[in-house]
């Protein structure tokens, strides 16, 4: 996912390796690397900085390799190259980083990140255990034939924190914020019901979707309430969660450290 005005990325910490000797592993894919100078065989040098990495384009003005070595390595950091990936499906740019230098910045396995870009530099922050990045989508409406934006969130954490399958849910909006809010049993329909048309809340159910690429929970939210809250196609969004509420806001990149 990626803004082309915000220049964000987001990304996770994986495992490489067997288990006994696995390292953290950090990779970015896509054509935006080639457009900020990190093409095939690009030398660069990755960095460990609080709460996150510094992945530094050294291509250019490179005065001696073994003092460049030297330097990256006093300073906890690594050298690696971008490649193109070669797989059944597609030829992709992809910057691949593994290591103890990733354990230095404050990276752990299964940590979410977020990353911004620009020329030669690309600067990588993890994220709070109860945020996450998502962007608006499209879609065709049917009736005006013009394109709306819309919120798709997705994935088994959603259980997790309440949001199960067929759960009802209120849906607010206000200026800069929407609110989902989760409702179980006892209470009652009608009760919800009431509650959301006093206050101008939309409802909608929490359902799940199951193919043959991904089986998952899905919140699936379009059209007047985004647009409501001044939200618009490919805005980047800034979810902050606790157990039965979700509250969604523009993506503000110094929140996230940058």
């Amino acid at each position: 996912m990626n803004s082309e005005s915000m220049n964000i990325q987001t990304a996770s910490i994986h495992r490489s390796g067997r288990a006994a000797d696995s390292r953290p592993r950090l990779q970015f894919c896509g054509d935006w690397l080639t457009e900020i100078g990190f093409v095939n065989g690009a030398l660069v040098q990755t960095l460990p900085e609080p709460n996150g990495l510094a992945l530094k384009l050294c291509n250019e003005n490179i005065l001696s390799y073994s003092e460049l070595v030297r330097l990256t390595r006093e300073q906890g950091g690594a050298l690696n190259k971008a490649y193109i990936a070669n797989d059944r499906c597609r030829r992709s740019p992809t910057l691949v980083t593994t290591g103890k230098h990733l354990l230095c910045g404050g990276l752990k396995v299964g940590d979410s990140l977020i990353a911004k870009y620009e020329y030669g530099l690309i600067r990588v922050r993890r994220l709070e255990e109860n945020v996450r990045i998502i962007s608006a989508a499209k879609y065709k409406d049917p009736k005006t034939g013009e394109y709306r934006p819309k919120v798709f969130i997705w994935g088994d954490w959603l259980n997790d924190i309440g949001f199960t399958p067929d759960t009802l849910m209120t849906v607010a909006s206000e200026p800069g914020l929407i609110t989902f809010t989760a409702y179980k049993d006892p209470l009652i329909y009608n009760e919800i019901v009431r509650h959301a048309r006093a206050n101008k809340m939309q409802l909608v159910q929490v359902s799940y979707k199951t193919g043959q690429l991904t089986n998952a929970t899905i919140i699936n939210l379009q059209g007047t309430r985004i647009e409501s809250a001044g939200f618009g196609i490919d805005d980047i969004f800034h979810l902050k969660y606790e157990y039965g509420v979700i509250k969604l806001q523009k993506l503000d990149p110094g929140e996230c450290g940058f």
